[in-house]
């Protein structure tokens, strides 16, 4: 069966034109709205709100103050005096730093809960097919599908695992989908889906895209890459791509451990004895790593990603929550793919991870729901190399903040406002998310997304993969 069926290639160059036009569209707003109009100073006070810092220093502020000026956290504290300033009024509001989810395929973002299923494919199987009927515009579509969905989330730093970039036009479309956006970002270049085992990757184009955004200067938008490893790749290749990343100053992401069969092939120790893990490397899943794994990446620096939702999904078994967090290895968590997850949530994230850690040991204290709002927070910034920037509400960091309607009956009555984050919020609880000093959605609606236009041109990237 073809996935294309009943579309032909005329038909598929006009979609592809039309969802190109998207992306210009998107191009041209995505900026956002400023915090003020004009190309002056800009300042925005939030007021009176219950501001959850992540700063270890400051903890929680009840009835407290945010002021922000051209991007950055100025002022934290009560009663500030900001003359001049927009007034955002913060009662009954809980304000956290922007989320980083440090783990997403939003290339297929449209096929949503398009596998696994009884009568069809499995998940793999299913997206070998669909990739290669993808084109550079209905990849862009899928991350922009996915961005839209992270920033209704309070999301502001996504990590894009771009893993079907099919030749430098695929790179480029996701790339300005990313650039686009207003939200912050790590392009994790990756491979085409059906690349051969002893095939290397593109390292020519990536030294191309590198050059591109360190000739644009300090931007959003990030370099990393994302590799096969090795329980998809022999020594030659993973190793090659381990030299490219120390000779080019990148970090470096795989998945890993992620079944009981691929732990078979000890990948980790692989890396170990090779010395390749440091805190530059990315450990996506981990779900099998044993408790040498876990010695050596604690020893190591590098962090792990843990995306529980589609792990349980797809049958990989339950993230190793407590026995890593136990061992004080550096944590983040993620999306993955909405075809497993279903949609960008990341409080059901935050909440399952909680949920497994405390499960699986028994301890009901095993875990607390700060600690998981750091992951999301101040640990993936630091996971990034990021934490000087972002993943707190600190004075010099960047302006990436997010208000919670805690009015809603869903949060009512908030008795611990760091549990009811973690335990009881939702996307549709979000008010208002400014990222990099830009509000990008406002009053719980989002700002310079046409909604209704995006979910016509993802039915009909859905009808082009699929038929």
């Amino acid at each position: 069966m073809s996935y294309c069926s009943g579309l032909d290639r005329r038909t598929l160059l006009k979609l592809g034109a039309a969802l190109g036009a998207g992306i210009a569209m998107n191009a041209r707003a995505g900026n956002s709205s400023d915090l003020l109009p004009g190309k002056t100073s800009t300042a925005l006070l939030i007021r009176h709100a219950n501001v959850i810092t992540m700063d270890p220093k400051l903890g929680n502020i009840s009835d407290g103050d945010v002021l922000l000026r051209d991007g950055t956290i100025v002022s934290i504290g009560k009663n500030i005096a900001a003359e001049g300033a927009t007034v955002l009024d913060g009662a009954g509001m809980i304000l956290i730093p922007g989320l980083v989810d440090a783990h997403w395929h939003m290339w297929n973002s449209f096929l949503r809960n398009s596998s696994p299923s009884p009568q069809g494919d499995t998940f793999f199987k299913s997206q070998l097919k669909t990739s290669a009927h993808f084109t550079p515009a209905l990849s862009a579509l899928g991350v922009r599908l996915g961005l839209a969905e992270a920033a209704d989330a309070g999301i502001t730093t996504v990590n894009n695992w771009a893993h079907n970039i099919r030749n430098p036009a695929f790179a480029d479309a996701e790339l300005q989908a990313l650039q686009s956006s207003g939200l912050r970002a790590r392009f994790w270049y990756g491979y085409p889906q059906e690349l051969a085992a002893t095939a290397p990757m593109d390292f020519k184009d990536i030294e191309r895209v590198q050059q591109q955004l360190m000739a644009a200067g300090p931007r959003r938008v990030s370099l990393g890459l994302a590799i096969r490893g090795p329980e998809r790749t022999g020594p030659k290749i993973w190793q090659q791509e381990f030299a490219f990343v120390k000779q080019h100053n990148l970090p470096i992401s795989t998945h890993i451990a992620v079944t009981q069969e691929m732990q078979k092939k000890k990948a980790i120790q692989q890396l170990v004895d090779k010395d390749l893990l440091n805190p530059s490397v990315q450990l996506v899943h981990a779900t099998h790593a044993d408790e040498k794994d876990i010695l050596s990446i604690k020893k190591s620096g590098a962090s792990v990603c843990f995306t529980p939702l589609s792990e349980m999904r797809v049958g990989y078994g339950l993230a190793p929550v407590a026995a890593m967090h136990q061992a004080k290895i550096p944590l983040s968590l993620g999306i993955d793919t909405l075809v497993l997850s279903g949609n960008a949530n990341p409080f059901m994230v935050m909440q399952t991870a909680l949920n497994l850690a405390t499960g699986s040991s028994g301890n009901e204290l095993a875990l607390t729901a700060r600690d998981v709002l750091y992951w999301a927070t101040q640990g993936g910034a630091n996971a990034m190399g990021l934490g000087e920037q972002i993943g707190s509400i600190t004075v010099g960091k960047r302006a990436d903040v997010v208000l919670i309607d805690a009015r809603r009956l869903g949060l009512l009555p908030m008795i611990d406002p760091v549990a009811a984050v973690v335990q009881s919020v939702t996307p549709a609880d979000i008010d208002t998310v400014i990222a990099d000093g830009r509000i990008i959605k406002k009053g719980g609606k989002l700002q310079d997304i046409d909604v209704p236009m995006l979910a016509k041109e993802a039915a009909q990237g859905a009808r082009a993969v699929l038929g």
